[in-house]
């Protein structure tokens, strides 16, 4: 009886510690599913033989540990801080062809909307489409580009734009002040929200000329070699789209 006894004990410990296949008779793992699986409770990780292992807090998700011996919990990461939003897409282009203007120009304000006319210029490389495909979103752009001027007046005044399906939905001016060859950068940061949802928005920068002053402005490309290029001048314009996870 004795021997019977010890020969069971030994064939529950075999099984205890075989791997266990669900719908495959070759499991890889100690537990291998090969189909759904519906965890109805807590799914936890880092266990012991005396403690439970984590389950996360709430608004935390799975991750998967290569550093660690075990996987663990992660808190998300919201990009514009409100608690709902995520990274959809995000895109940047540039440009080093950029626009040069001289003479004098409109120092008419605009207005939201308008449509692209003559008196603006495309900087080329800054054309690009984005997607939107939730109705709650924001759509943020970035611009940067380096303005320079010949002649020795005192200042000369443009304007930079985004437009959207060639409708002016953002714009700055600014005055670049200075000598011979002086330049600055220029940024335009703008975001839009809940903007409709449509697959390949076109967007892309342009610029105008305001009072030059009979200065030569340059932007995004130089227009006096001996203090910039066209890579120092160069344009660039990120868009990211941010829309509920």
């Amino acid at each position: 009886m004795r021997k019977i006894i010890f020969i069971k004990t030994l064939l529950l410990a075999v099984c205890v510690n075989a791997q266990v296949g669900i719908n495959t008779a070759n499991p890889v793992n100690m537990l291998d599913v090969n189909g759904d699986l519906n965890a109805r409770k807590e799914i936890r990780t880092g266990g012991t033989n005396l403690l439970k292992g984590s389950a996360g807090a709430a608004g935390t998700m799975f991750h998967n540990n290569s550093e660690l011996n075990v996987n663990d919990w992660k808190s998300i990461k919201i990009a514009d801080g409100q608690g709902s939003m995520s990274v959809f897409s995000l895109n940047t282009v540039s440009d080093q062809t950029g626009a040069s203007f001289t003479d004098n120009g409109s120092t008419d304000p605009y207005s939201e909307g308008i449509t692209i006319n003559s008196d603006w210029v495309v900087l080329p490389g800054t054309a690009d489409t984005f997607s939107v495909t939730n109705d709650v979103n924001k759509v943020a752009f970035t611009f940067q580009t380096t303005t320079q001027k010949t002649g020795n007046a005192s200042s000369a005044g443009f304007a930079c734009g985004v437009f959207v399906d060639n409708k002016l939905r953002a714009v700055r001016t600014d005055v670049l002040i200075g000598s011979e060859g002086s330049y600055k950068i220029f940024n335009l940061n703008a975001t839009l929200t809940n903007i409709a949802r449509k697959n390949n928005y076109a967007v892309k920068v342009a610029c105008t000329k305001r009072n030059l002053n009979s200065n030569t402005l340059g932007i995004g490309r130089a227009v006096n070699s001996n203090f910039l290029n066209n890579e120092m001048a160069q344009s660039v314009l990120t868009t990211s789209v941010l829309q509920p996870y």
